[in-house]
């Protein structure tokens, strides 16, 4: 009998030992600031303060100075954000589309039967459940927009439902949220903020720190943005990112004053750029020059491991989700396109892939009427160190030397032929093995197609 008590009570300690260790599980914080270019983030050098917090949170994180999106859409990035694929891959590679017949988990779905506690909380409709990207998350927000309030011609108030909510709503649903979790299981929150893209809201007792000055004016003229007509547009953009940061600063602050922060890894990305002008195009979806598909990309490790450091080596975002289940020590049973960014981090690899690569969704033969932003068919493109080479099946093939040349205004392709016939076998390699485009075209319900026209996007 004494022998049996004691062999039970080693075994006591031991299963509470493990429910010990469980608790120790590092939760999980993903945030998508969408439409974010990182070069008017003053974190990233921008002549603008525009994210002093953000340069703050730097300091205790690793920063990548070359993070790729595999495509400049909302939809179809953030579904390679959960599936680690490209977006022929999953075939979701159109706003208003779905993820339709995969078969791999998501994300979500990989920490939550890990025994994650799961929540998402949406910035715009455009994430709407409908995608199917909700898939994992036990708690999806993506209702709830609210009301903003326009003033019509008439001059009088107008009621209407709002198609995004501001940062501050965001935050506030995320707050919420962590405020009930069950404790002693990690939990993983996803936040995705919309107020960089248009159009632009901003509160209604928030003052906007920047203006469209002489100083704004030389910038954007010596870096090429176009469209004159629009700088009012890039200042009130510089101000979205501003009001970001102080949202930012405020839900850190909250993870600080919970005890959340030192046992949590949080990474901070967006899913594509914006043309701001740039290449005669404000928006994005249209073309993958480096304004649209390079983004900003952070990671903060519990007690801020490896604070500070900087990684120059090119990735993408298909490589977030390997690198969060790497860190947890979980299996990928996504069989991942991307990888892990640790030996990166950790100095193991000075690269994890020699070349990255993007895509466009296929525009078809006729525009929508009134669009004047058209590219019909294919278009690719990869880069390879400084390299860039994008290839188009109804336009010319541009090569640009992104070192010599970061703004894309001098294509090399004829005056370097050895470089275009280097990186266009490279560029058809990887398209076959995707194949590429294979996706057979939606049908965008009625409702779903006014949400996208209201926010910009042609269908």
């Amino acid at each position: 009998m004494k022998r049996f008590f004691i062999i039970a009570l080693l075994l006591a300690i031991l299963g509470g030992g493990s429910c010990r260790e469980s608790r120790k599980k590092p939760s999980v914080i993903l945030i998508s600031l969408d439409t974010v270019r990182p070069d008017h983030l003053s974190l990233y050098g921008y002549f603008r303060k525009t994210t002093p917090f953000l340069e703050q949170l730097a300091k205790e994180s690793v920063v990548f100075t070359n993070a790729y999106s595999p495509i400049s859409l909302t939809v179809p990035s953030h579904a390679s954000l959960f599936t680690s694929h490209y977006p022929s891959e999953h075939k979701l590679v159109n706003n208003g589309w779905r993820l339709e017949n995969w078969k791999l988990p998501l994300l979500a779905e990989v920490l939550n039967k890990q025994g994650y506690q799961t929540a998402a909380v949406i910035g715009s409709k455009i994430l709407i459940r409908y995608s199917e990207l909700n898939r994992g998350f036990e708690y999806y927000q993506d209702r709830n927009f609210g009301y903003n309030i326009s003033i019509v011609r008439s001059k009088k108030f107008q009621k209407r439902k709002s198609i995004k909510r501001l940062a501050q709503n965001v935050v506030d649903y995320g707050m919420d949220w962590l405020g009930k979790i069950k404790p002693g299981r990690p939990f993983f929150l996803f936040l995705h903020f919309y107020d960089a893209h248009m159009p632009y809201t901003f509160p209604q007792d928030w003052n906007k720190p920047f203006q469209n000055d002489a100083d704004l004016k030389k910038y954007l003229e010596a870096n090429s943005f176009l469209i004159k007509d629009d700088y009012d547009q890039v200042n009130d953009y510089d101000n979205s990112l501003s009001y970001l940061d102080q949202n930012l600063e405020r839900f850190f602050r909250y993870l600080k004053e919970k005890n959340l922060l030192e046992n949590t890894i949080i990474i901070i990305i967006s899913d594509h750029g914006e043309g701001l002008g740039q290449h005669n195009f404000y928006n994005h979806w249209l073309n993958i020059y480096e304004e649209q598909v390079r983004v900003p990309l952070l990671i903060r490790f519990p007690r801020s491991e490896h604070a500070g450091r900087k990684v120059e080596a090119q990735v993408s975002l298909i490589d977030v989700a390997p690198t969060i289940l790497d860190f947890l020590q979980v299996r990928d049973s996504m069989e991942s396109r991307g990888s892990s960014l640790l030996p990166l981090i950790t100095s193991a690899k000075s690269q994890i892939r020699p070349c990255n690569f993007q895509e466009r969704r296929w525009f078809p033969e006729e525009p929508p009427p009134e669009e004047k932003h058209w590219a019909a068919g294919k278009k690719a493109g990869v880069v390879c160190g400084e390299w860039k080479l994008i290839w188009a099946d109804r336009e010319p093939v541009e090569l640009y030397n992104l070192k010599s040349d970061p703004l894309e205004l001098q294509n090399l392709r004829e005056s370097e032929p050895k470089k275009y016939h280097e990186l266009l076998p490279i560029l058809q390699d990887h398209l076959e093995k995707i194949n590429f485009n294979s996706a057979k075209e939606q049908a965008v319900p009625e409702k779903v197609r006014k949400t996208l026209k209201s926010l910009g996007y042609a269908q």
